[in-house]
C-alpha cells in the first residue's frame, strides 16, 4: 500500500461509525422550515415599515379653546429614545395679551425629553411637583407661538401622558391633553 492513497479493502465502519446517515424526520424539517419563513417574513415586514418612514416621529396637532384662548398644540403622537421630537404651542387671544401670558405643561411629560433649546425664552419659570410654569411677555400682535427643541431621553421607554394649559390669575382657562408613545 501507499502512503496518502486509501485502502479500499477496509470497511468504513470499522470504528464503529455509521456510514449512513440518520433517517430525517419530516414533521420536524416541516415545522423548522416553517418558523424559518414565519420569522424572515417577519424580518422583511419590521424592514419594510422602517425604509416606508413607518418607524419614525409621527406629529400631531390638537386644540382647545376656553376662556377666551384658543390653544393649539402640535407634539410628537410616536416617537423613538434619541430622536428629536416636535412640541410646539400657539396660544391665540382676539384682541391681544393684557399682560404676561402664563403657561403650565406637566413635568412628567417634559422629563422625557433632553432640551436642547426654548424659543422665545420664558421671562420667569417656576416648578411645583407636578409642573412647570412659564411665563412669557406678551407679544405683539394676538399670538405667541412657543417652540420646545428636544430629543427623547435615551432610557424612556412606552411614552407618557402630557397637558399643556393657559393660565390666568393662576387657575387654568384652556387645557390641552396629549399623549407620545415611545417605540423601541
Amino acid at each position: 500500500m501507499v502512503l496518502g492513497t486509501p485502502d479500499l479493502t477496509r470497511p468504513a465502519d470499522v470504528d464503529g461509525l455509521p456510514t449512513a446517515p440518520e433517517e430525517t424526520d419530516l414533521l420536524c424539517l416541516r415545522r423548522d422550515r416553517s418558523f424559518r419563513r414565519i420569522f424572515l417574513t417577519l424580518l422583511f415586514a419590521l424592514l419594510a415599515l422602517g425604509l416606508s418612514g413607518m418607524l419614525g416621529v409621527k406629529s400631531r396637532t390638537t386644540a382647545a379653546q376656553g376662556g377666551g384662548y384658543e390653544l393649539k398644540l402640535t407634539y410628537g403622537q410616536v416617537s423613538r429614545p434619541g430622536l428629536a421630537t416636535p412640541w410646539s404651542l400657539e396660544i391665540r387671544h382676539p384682541g391681544g395679551f393684557g399682560g404676561p401670558v402664563t403657561v403650565a405643561s406637566s413635568n412628567a411629560y417634559l422629563d422625557m425629553f433632553d432640551e436642547n433649546g426654548f424659543d422665545p425664552q420664558p421671562s420667569k419659570v417656576t416648578q411645583t411637583a407636578d409642573e412647570i410654569i412659564w411665563e412669557f411677555e406678551p407679544p405683539p400682535g394676538d399670538t405667541l407661538g412657543v417652540s420646545f427643541d428636544a430629543r427623547v431621553n435615551p432610557g424612556v421607554q412606552w411614552g407618557r401622558s402630557g397637558t399643556t394649559s393657559v393660565l390666568v390669575d393662576g387657575k387654568p382657562v384652556v387645557t390641552a391633553r396629549y399623549k407620545t408613545w415611545i417605540l423601541p
